[in-house]
C-alpha cells in the first residue's frame, strides 16, 4: 500500500518538512492509512486530521489511561480510530456527526478495523445532540473530548465539554488557528476567524482549566480540567 502520510494537508508545514513530519509520527493502529486513502479522493479531503494529530490524540488518550472518550465531528473516523486504539478492551468512544453519509463511512471504517463494539457514532446536530447525552451521562464521566466541528459553536461545545470531563481530563479543540490565518484582523477577513481568536482568548483565560496550542497541523487547543 502506498504511503501517503506526508500528503494530508497541514497548515504549518509544507512539502518535504510536511511529509518528514507525518513520516516521523507512530501510527496509533495500521487501517489509518486505510482511512486517509479513500479520504483523499472526497473534495473536503482537507478536512481529515494528519497522521501526526492522529498520533497526538493516540497519546493523549494513552497518558491519561482513557476510559471513556467523547469525539464531536467524525467525518471518515480517522480521529475516531487513533482515539479508539487508545482505549482499553472495556473502554468506550462516542462520536457525534451530522452528516449522514459520513456516518455510513465511518461505521464502514470502524468496522473494518475491528472497533465497532467499541465505538458508537450518532447522526445530528452536535448543539442538539449535546444535552441528550448529557442526561444520559454524568457530569465528570469522560477522560478525554475531542472537538473538530462547526465553529460556531465553539463556546457551547467548551461549556458542554467542562460538564462532561472529569478533572484531570483532557478537552481537545481542533483548527486553533483557523486555517493559519488567525492573524488576520482585516476588515473583510471572514468571521470564522475573529470567532476563533476570540475563543481562543476565552479558553485562555478560564480558570477551570490549563490550556494552550499545540503547533500541528492547524493548531490543537488542548486544556486540562482543574
Amino acid at each position: 500500500m502506498e504511503d501517503i502520510r506526508g500528503t494530508i494537508k497541514s497548515e504549518l508545514a509544507t512539502g518535504d518538512l510536511r511529509a518528514y513530519i507525518a513520516g516521523n509520527a507512530g501510527s496509533p493502529h495500521p487501517y489509518l492509512e486505510t482511512i486517509r486513502i479513500d479520504c483523499l479522493k472526497h473534495k473536503w479531503n482537507f478536512m481529515l486530521t494528519t497522521p501526526d494529530q492522529a498520533a497526538f490524540l493516540y497519546a493523549h488518550a494513552k497518558m491519561i489511561n482513557a476510559q471513556k472518550i467523547l469525539e464531536i465531528g467524525t467525518y471518515f473516523g480517522h480521529s475516531t480510530l487513533a482515539l479508539a486504539a487508545a482505549l482499553p478492551n472495556s473502554g468506550r468512544l462516542i462520536s457525534l456527526e451530522h452528516n449522514p453519509k459520513f456516518v455510513a463511512t465511518a461505521k464502514g471504517h470502524m468496522e473494518a478495523a475491528g472497533f465497532s463494539e467499541q465505538v458508537e457514532i450518532r447522526v445530528g446536530e452536535a448543539p442538539l445532540l449535546l444535552p441528550m447525552l448529557e442526561l444520559e451521562h454524568a457530569a465528570d464521566s469522560f477522560d478525554l473530548i475531542f472537538v473538530d466541528a462547526d465553529k460556531r459553536h465553539f463556546h457551547d461545545y467548551w461549556e458542554a465539554s467542562l460538564r462532561l470531563v472529569r478533572k484531570g481530563g483532557v478537552i481537545i479543540f481542533d483548527n486553533a488557528l483557523a486555517r493559519g490565518e488567525i492573524l488576520n484582523e482585516a476588515p473583510d477577513a471572514p468571521d470564522h476567524i475573529a470567532a476563533v481568536r476570540a475563543f481562543n482568548n476565552f479558553v485562555k483565560s478560564d480558570p477551570r482549566v490549563f490550556s494552550y496550542i499545540a503547533t500541528l497541523a492547524d493548531g490543537m487547543l488542548t486544556a486540562i480540567k482543574l
